[in-house]
């Protein structure tokens, strides 16, 4: 990621958006997962563990990137966040 502007959480939360539609579910997650975000120099390094069947991970994979690409999420205090998803 780069150009982070807001919090940094806000990458896992769109992560969790993708995959559940919102932060705040019921339920389990049909996969769960954990995010976390490093900085590394002007960017941020997102890394998603999931655990999903072999058949489900391009389906998982493709929403965890499609999730990253919005480049904005808006938290639960009304903040929001963007960033640019290099390839």
């Amino acid at each position: 990621m780069r150009d982070l502007t807001g919090d940094p959480a806000a990458l896992g939360g769109a992560v969790t958006v993708a995959l559940c539609g919102h932060w705040e579910h019921d339920g389990d997650c049909r996969w769960p997962h954990h995010s976390s975000v490093e900085p590394d120099g002007a960017e941020h390094v997102v890394t998603v563990a999931f655990d999903a069947s072999p058949a489900e991970v391009p389906l998982v994979r493709r929403r965890i990137r499609e999730g990253l690409s919005t480049g904005r999420l808006t938290g639960p205090d009304g903040v929001g966040s963007t960033w640019r998803l290099l390839d």
